[in-house]
């Protein structure tokens, strides 16, 4: 028989995003039913595959329009405000402690990377935080013959994300207004009870409760199949795949996390020591229409984490034992803001899309959903509000902005051409695609993920189709 429970709000997602929301709410007196896996490899989900920094500024590109800069800084800013207070709570609820380690270096190797951390810099004093730049012999850890020059963000940090997400899961499980159905989200379905939300699971349970945040990540587009009845009128969420390693490099080299700026469509590579004396080797990044949860590493994956580690970030990683990898996927949308807040169900709040900066915008996320749950409406006007207008960008201005970049990316990993030459080879690439795109399916393909990061693999199905 199934078994029926209930609660005020039901959240639907364990990953650092869920359990802040419900860490959060439960603390103003609601009442909590977490949906989600406690236990096992968590396949897939981000915040298990994260690094983590709290990349207030080094997340800028140069590319980026200055109001994504302004709204993207400003909310990140909020998040770093009183992050120190928040692993406070998580160790006075749960009893488990966690650090941050002060500042993050990114690096400069080519010269596109100096204009790259220009950038990160204007940002960075913008906001009252002036990064330093250094020479290459000041910064702990950095082993490099390529790196010519190094910002230093105090502002910034590193957090160990497996730590945080023990120390997050010890807090929820502690808490008496929470409890946590521990089974997996994809077969989660939801509908609409007389006054309420019901929420079947995969366990033969029933929950229902007044109202219910999706947190779930990538899967929130199957737990949506699932329950067809749902209308949300929110953006799409996409997935960036994303594989990371963690390494035995005894003793760890690096202090405060290593990273370069972003580039070839993914986020910078990047070092962050473990407190179980492992080294965290991230990450790549590539879009990924279907994410098959279980898809292991691919070897093109881990080489170009490993030529990234050893030919700019530290040569004696050469040495080092691979203890692990990951796949992650994270949650984004077109214009790279998350969702948070109440959709066009009223009684259906999302609290995902955080993108690469999920564990340090968990408890900001957690507080602006707090207050749209007690107060309807309070976000309707914010930049994370699901009911917000997304301007959409032609693939064609796509392939303008960023298409040179292609170039990059068939390069990777450790290949170089002669100066002048990934221009040429760019703009070539960009006509290449602006003919492909003549072709109905990749024109499909690109309206169905119109970001910079599908470029990459229009070039692929370019290459396939041409065979």
């Amino acid at each position: 028989m199934e078994a029926t429970r209930t609660a005020d709000v039901v959240i639907v997602g364990a990953g650092i995003i869920g359990l802040a929301c419900a860490l959060e709410l439960a603390q103003c007196g609601t009442t909590v039913t977490l949906i989600g896996p406690r236990t096992g490899q968590h396949l897939g989900q981000a915040s298990r595959a994260a690094g983590a920094m709290l990349t207030v500024f080094s997340e800028v590109e140069a590319a980026h329009p200055p109001e994504r800069v302004a709204v993207e800084v400003a909310e990140r800013i909020a998040a770093r405000v009183g992050y120190e207070a928040w692993l406070d709570q998580l160790t006075a609820v749960g009893g488990r402690l966690v650090a941050l380690t002060p500042g993050v270096w990114v690096t400069a190797s080519t010269p596109a990377d100096r204009t790259e951390l220009a950038a990160i810099a204007d940002a960075a004093a913008g906001a009252g935080v002036p990064g330093e730049l250094h020479s290459p012999g000041d910064v702990p850890g950095l082993v490099s013959e390529t790196v010519f020059e190094a910002l230093w963000l105090p502002g910034e940090a590193g957090v160990d994300a497996e730590a945080l997400t023990g120390s997050a899961t010890a807090a929820v499980l502690a808490h008496p207004r929470i409890s946590w159905l521990d089974t997996d989200t994809d077969a989660v379905a939801v509908t609409e009870a007389s006054s309420a939300m019901r929420i079947a699971t995969a366990a033969d349970l029933t929950v229902t409760a007044e109202q219910v945040v999706l947190a779930a990540g990538v899967q929130i587009p199957t737990l949506l199949r699932h329950s067809p009845e749902l209308e949300l009128g929110a953006p799409p969420v996409l997935a960036g795949r994303g594989v990371s390693m963690v390494l035995d490099a005894a003793p760890a080299p690096v202090a405060s996390p290593i990273r370069t700026p972003n580039r070839g469509f993914a986020c910078g590579a990047h070092l962050v020591a473990r407190t179980d004396g492992g080294l965290y080797l991230g990450a790549t990044n590539r879009l990924s229409t279907l994410p098959v949860l279980d898809r292991r590493p691919s070897i093109d994956e881990i080489a170009t984490l490993l030529h990234d580690a050893t030919c700019e970030l530290n040569a004696d990683l050469r040495h080092a034992q691979i203890r692990g990898a990951r796949v992650g996927y994270r949650p984004y949308t077109t214009d790279h803001l998350p969702l948070v807040g109440r959709t066009a169900h009223p009684k259906v709040l999302l609290a995902t899309a955080t993108y690469r900066c999920g564990m340090l915008l968990a408890p900001h996320v957690a507080r602006l959903l707090q207050r749209e749950v007690d107060h309807p409406g309070a976000l309707l006007d914010h930049p994370y509000s699901p009911r917000r207008s997304i301007q959409t960008t032609a693939t064609t201005e796509l392939l303008t902005a960023h298409g040179p970049a292609l170039a990059d990316v068939i390069c990777q990993p450790g290949g170089s051409l002669p100066a002048g030459a990934p221009a040429v080879l760019g703009r070539l690439l960009c006509a290449a695609l602006a003919h492909q795109l003549a072709d109905p399916a990749t024109q499909r393909l690109a309206a169905s993920a119109p970001v910079e990061e599908v470029l990459p693999l229009l070039l692929d199905v370019a290459g396939r189709t041409t065979r």
